[in-house]
Parts: C-alpha cells; sequence; structure tokens
C-alpha cells in the first residue's frame, strides 16, 4: 500500500517550490495512512477579502510517499481540476519511502458551489510485470467547497429538474423563515412565471427570439446588469446589494446570479424582503392574502391576475401533498381551483403545471 500523508489545509503564500527545508518538515502529520482509510477530503475555499483582491489562490491538499521498495509515485488528477497541480518538492525522501507532494488547487475568485475532483497514485517506474503509470491505490476523492458567507448564507443547491428545484424553493423558504403556506406558494407562482423553473438570462424565457440574444441584452441601458436567475435580478444596485449581502463578486461577475444556489437565495429573500418592489409580506400575510398585488414585490401587476391563478393552484397542492409542513395562511387565499371544477383544496395529480 502506498504510503501517504495527510496534512493540514492551508493556504499557500509562495509557491511550493520555496519552502524552505524545515518548513517542508512541519508540515506532516505523524502516521502514514492508507488510501482506503483516508477517505474524502473536503478542501474548504476561503470567502474572503485577502482572496478577492489577489485572485486566484493556491491551496495544499496533501502530500503522498512512494512504493515499499522506494521508488516515487506519481500524483495524477482524475477530474476537474480547476487548475490543480501536483508537485514534487523533495528531491530525495523525507522519511522512508516518503517524498513530500505538494498539491494545490486554483479556482475562480467566488465558487459558489462543491466540485469534486479527485487524486490518483500511480507507479512512476516500470518493473516486472508491473508497467510505469499503473495505478497504486484507489481514486481519492476531493470536493472543493466554499466556506464563510457560502456556507451560512446560501443554501447547497445546485439545480435539478422542475419538481427538484419546487421541492428546493420550500427547503429555502423553511430555512429563511418564510412558513406561511400562501406566501411559498406564490414564490412557486412567481418562479413558474418568470422562469419556467430554472435560472435564466433576460429574454430567455416567453419572450421574443431576439430578447434572448447577446446583441439584444447589449443594447439594454443596464447592461451588463440584466436581469439573471429565478426571478430577473436586474441592475447594478441589485447586483451589490447580494454582492454585500453573500459576499460574492455579483458585480465584478454578474453571471454568478445564474448560479442555482445564488438564484434560489435571491428569489426567496428578494420578493420577500421587497427588494424589487414592495415586500410580498405587505399583500400575503396572516391577515390577508392577496395574490393580485403581491404581483407589485417583482414588476408592478404585470400578468398580476395570471400569477394569481398559478398561485392560488399551487397552494391547493401544498395544502394536499404537505398539510402541516406550513403555517396555514389566510384564508380568503384558499379559494383555489386544483383544476378545471375541482373544489378547493381537491387532491392533485401531481403538482400544477
Amino acid at each position: 500500500m502506498a504510503n501517504f500523508q495527510k496534512v493540514p489545509d492551508r493556504i499557500l503564500k509562495s509557491t511550493p517550490g520555496s519552502f524552505t527545508p524545515a518548513w517542508r518538515a512541519t508540515l506532516a502529520l505523524p502516521g502514514t495512512y492508507s488510501l482506503f482509510d483516508v477517505g474524502t477530503w473536503r478542501l474548504v475555499v476561503p470567502n474572503n477579502e485577502t482572496v478577492r483582491e489577489k485572485g486566484p489562490q493556491a491551496r495544499l491538499i496533501g502530500m503522498w510517499g512512494g512504493q515499499p521498495n522506494g521508488h516515487r509515485l506519481d500524483v495524477r488528477i482524475t477530474g476537474p481540476s480547476l487548475g490543480m497541480s501536483v508537485e514534487l518538492v523533495s528531491e530525495t525522501p523525507i522519511a522512508p519511502h516518503l517524498w513530500l507532494w505538494c498539491v494545490t488547487a486554483r479556482w475562480p475568485q467566488c465558487l459558489v458551489r462543491p466540485i469534486e475532483t479527485g487524486l490518483l497514485g500511480v507507479t512512476a517506474v516500470a518493473e516486472p510485470g508491473l508497467p510505469a503509470g499503473t495505478p497504486y491505490a484507489a481514486r481519492l476523492p476531493v470536493i472543493i467547497s466554499p466556506e464563510g458567507a457560502f456556507g451560512t448564507n446560501l443554501p447547497p443547491w445546485a439545480g435539478g429538474t422542475r419538481d427538484e428545484t419546487r421541492d428546493a424553493i420550500m427547503t429555502e423558504c423553511e430555512r429563511q423563515g418564510v412558513t406561511l403556506d400562501t406566501q411559498v406558494a406564490y414564490l412557486l407562482a412567481t418562479c413558474e412565471h418568470e422562469c419556467g423553473f430554472r435560472p435564466i438570462r433576460e429574454g430567455q424565457f416567453g419572450g421574443r427570439p431576439a430578447q434572448g440574444s447577446e446583441r439584444f441584452r447589449r443594447g439594454l441601458r443596464y447592461y451588463p446588469y440584466y436581469g439573471r436567475g429565478y426571478v430577473q435580478l436586474t441592475h447594478k444596485g441589485n447586483y451589490q446589494t447580494y454582492a454585500t449581502r453573500l459576499g460574492i463578486e455579483l458585480v465584478g461577475d454578474p453571471d454568478l446570479a445564474l448560479e442555482p444556489n445564488v438564484a434560489l437565495y435571491v428569489l426567496v429573500h428578494g420578493v420577500t424582503n421587497g427588494s424589487f418592489g414592495a415586500a410580498m409580506t405587505r399583500f400575503v400575510n396572516a391577515r390577508q392574502t392577496d395574490f393580485v398585488n403581491a404581483r407589485r414585490s417583482v414588476n408592478g401587476l404585470d400578468r398580476a391576475e395570471h400569477i394569481a391563478g398559478l398561485a392560488r393552484r399551487w397552494l391547493a397542492w401544498i395544502r394536499t401533498n404537505h398539510p402541516g409542513r406550513f403555517t396555514r395562511g389566510f384564508e380568503a387565499g384558499a379559494h383555489a381551483h386544483a383544476r378545471p371544477g375541482a373544489p378547493a383544496g381537491a387532491p392533485q395529480h401531481g403538482a400544477p403545471r
């Protein structure tokens, strides 16, 4: 079994080749590990001003050893790398059969969802019956995931089908403290109307083909801060608001608003709290359910009656399929027609479409 030394995750302040011998010797934790014992490593990307100011940086992932006969191993990346690299930083073993390897990763300034890659040790020299490059141990998964504001403000959502997105919205409502079923229903209706349950760019859903083109978007006075997401986050001021709130570079990289977890957070928080207009809670709360005027939370009264109808259908679906999950909203909003001719609250055959 290959020797494998695990080391603490740390930001590299200089290139691996500049390590002093004394500092290199302090990196390895006592003990030798089999790849089958170490399991998955989770590399947590820092979210701080230093990283954003200096751009992509490298982080130490681990060190590898060699074969029992003293030959070193080559370390290879087996999945998406994000610029990962492997460097041998000791020309001679620092311990029997142990060479010091530095495996580093470079990532975008704003990583917003976990990405899995892997490391694999292979033989560096050919031996009888063992050609060079023969895998010497199991692939070691490495999950690169965000921390800080990413871990606390953003949901762990990487996108999915229509039904999975519906479920993610309900879960995010619970996470953000949106507890009334009438409010959840209106958020589902808004997402259905705005984008068909997938994060999009302005003009991609429900508009003329020309409106979905980059040429059209470049002509907008607020370019490049045109609408993106489940509900169209538009204008630089709104991008700045959520850049600050989430600690991500939305202003520098507006396309981050298309990341499913960013889009999900913005949908629930923005509509509920009035980031794009009046707060939905002014019209949908424990004292009233006004699905028509709730449209003012997004875009005036544009298609307000239509979206109100969607909300009523979603409300009936929630109360049929998730009774008790959310607090029951004001009853005047319960006059939903689940399907033509059906009484309010009648069982559904699947979610509204």
